[in-house]
C-alpha cells in the first residue's frame, strides 16, 4: 500500500482539469435564487461569503467543529455536500479556495467521519459502509486505502489522526446480521428518535487504531456503552480524547487515553445531580480540555461556564456564560487569545441569535457579535464554527436560504493574526 502521507501534488494542468466552479464574478446558479453569494450582515455589516456554490439546492455544510478542515496558509477549506441516505456525516467532499472562489471536488467516493491533517492536506475518512478507512490528498486529489476493518466490525462515529500522522483512531462496533439490515441514521444522534434507545442498549463499543503505514488495525479499548467524538491532542501524538455518548446528565462524558496504555482517564467527575458538561475540545497548544459546563439542580441552578482543565496540573479556569452568547459550540482562536461561538435557538427572541467572538478579560468573556443568526434553523444546521489560521474568517453552516449551506464571515481586523 502506498504511504498516504507521501501522496504527490498533481501537476497544474491536471488541477485545471478538475471540477471547478464559482470563481468570484461567476457564481450563477447557486442555491436560493435571488439570494446573493456575497452580502453584508444586516446587523454587524460583516462580509459574508457562501462557500458551497454548486448549482442547485443540495444541502452543504462544514464538518464538526473539532475536526480540522482548513490548510495552514488559510487558502483552502473543506465543504461537504450531504448525502442523507448514506448517513448524517456522509457526503461528497470539496475544497474551497479563498483566493479564487473555486470549488474542487476531491473524490467521487461518498465519505463519512472526515478528519483533515492540515500540514499534509491529507483528508482521512471512512467509506460509506464504514468498513474501511481511506485518505485523499486535497492538493494532489490522489486517494489511497489506509485500512480495512476486521470482519464484523464497522467504524461508527468518528475518526481522528494523531499529530505526527502515523495513526488513525476511531470508534467501532460489532455488526450482527440484524444490525446489518437496519437503515443508517440520517440525523445527528442528538436529533434522532433512537438516541435514548441507543444509549440504553449498552452495546459493545470499541476504540480502534489503524497504523497509517501498514494498515494494521488494533483494538485499544472495549466497553459496553456508546462511544463517540474521538480527537487527538494537537500537540501530543500519543494522547487522544473521546466521549461516552448519551444524555449528558447520565454519563461521565469526557475521557482521555494514551496509546500504549489500557486505562482511560476521566477528565471531569460530576459532583451533583443534573450537572452536565460536554462539547469538549482541545486548547490550541494541547495543554487543556475545554468544555461547556452547567449546574442545573435547584440549589445551584444557573451556574454556566466555559471551562478549561489543564491535564497536567488539574487546574481549572472558568468563564461565566451569559445570554445572549450561550452557544452550542465554542472554539479557541489559533493564537489562543479569544474564542468564537455559534449561538443557539432563542424562540422568544430570534433576533438575538448570533455568532460571537468572546474575549477573556478580568475573569469574564466580552462578546463581539460577528453576524446575526436570526434566520438560522439550529435544529437543521448547527453552525460548527472554524477559524482560519490567519484569523481572517470563521467558516460555518447556516440555513440563510432555507437550506443548509457553508459560509464564511469576515473577522474584524483587530483580531487578525
Amino acid at each position: 500500500m502506498q504511504t498516504p502521507r507521501h501522496l504527490l501534488r498533481l501537476p497544474l494542468f491536471a488541477l485545471l482539469a478538475s471540477l471547478c466552479v464559482s470563481a468570484p464574478g461567476a457564481r450563477a446558479g447557486s442555491p436560493a435564487k435571488g439570494f446573493p453569494d456575497e452580502f453584508k450582515d444586516p446587523v454587524t455589516g460583516a462580509r459574508i461569503i457562501r462557500l458551497s456554490t454548486l448549482p442547485g439546492d443540495s444541502e452543504a455544510t462544514v464538518i464538526y467543529f473539532t475536526q480540522p478542515c482548513i490548510t495552514p496558509d488559510s487558502r483552502y477549506a473543506l465543504v461537504r455536500y450531504l448525502d442523507r441516505d448514506a448517513g448524517h456525516t456522509a457526503g461528497l467532499m470539496y475544497r474551497y479556495d479563498f483566493q479564487t472562489g473555486a470549488l474542487v471536488k476531491l473524490t467521487d467516493m461518498i465519505t463519512r467521519n472526515q478528519w483533515m491533517v492540515p500540514a499534509s492536506g491529507n483528508l482521512y475518512y471512512t467509506s460509506a459502509d464504514q468498513r474501511a478507512i481511506y485518505v485523499t490528498n486535497i492538493h494532489s486529489l490522489k486517494t489511497a486505502k489506509v485500512a480495512d476493518m476486521p470482519a464484523g466490525i464497522a467504524m461508527t462515529s468518528g475518526v481522528t489522526v494523531n499529530a505526527d500522522e502515523t495513526v488513525v483512531v476511531g470508534t467501532g462496533a460489532y455488526l450482527s446480521p440484524e444490525e446489518e439490515k437496519k437503515p443508517v441514521s440520517k440525523e445527528a444522534p442528538n436529533h434522532s428518535p433512537t438516541f435514548g434507545e441507543t444509549f440504553r442498549r449498552h452495546d459493545t463499543n470499541l476504540l480502534l487504531a489503524a497504523d497509517i503505514r501498514t494498515g494494521k488495525v488494533t483494538e485499544l479499548h472495549r466497553i459496553d456503552t456508546w462511544l463517540g467524538h474521538p480527537q487527538f491532542s494537537p500537540a501530543d501524538p500519543s494522547l487522544f480524547m473521546y466521549c461516552h455518548e448519551g444524555p449528558w446528565a447520565q454519563v461521565d462524558r469526557m475521557w482521555t487515553l494514551r496509546l500504549g496504555e489500557t486505562t482511560p482517564r476521566l477528565v471531569l467527575a460530576r459532583t451533583e445531580d443534573n450537572e452536565i458538561a460536554g462539547h469538549e475540545f482541545w486548547s490550541v497548544d494541547g495543554a487543556d480540555v475545554w468544555y461547556d459546563h452547567v449546574f442545573r439542580n435547584d440549589k445551584s441552578g444557573g451556574r454556566h461556564w466555559l471551562e478549561g482543565k489543564n491535564l497536567k496540573t488539574g487546574s481549572i479556569i472558568r468563564y461565566p456564560i451569559r445570554p445572549p452568547f450561550g452557544s452550542i459550540h465554542y472554539a479557541q482562536s489559533p493564537d489562543g487569545k479569544f474564542f468564537v461561538c455559534d449561538g443557539g435557538t432563542n424562540k422568544e427572541h430570534p433576533e438575538e441569535q448570533g455568532m460571537f467572538i468572546l474575549v477573556p478579560e478580568g475573569g469574564e468573556l466580552h462578546p463581539v457579535r460577528l453576524c446575526s443568526m436570526e434566520k438560522n434553523n439550529y435544529r437543521v444546521a448547527e453552525p460548527n464554527p472554524h477559524l482560519t489560521p490567519d484569523q481572517h474568517w470563521v467558516i460555518f453552516t447556516a440555513t440563510f436560504t432555507g437550506v443548509s449551506q457553508a459560509y464564511a464571515v469576515e473577522v474584524p481586523r483587530e483580531f487578525w493574526k
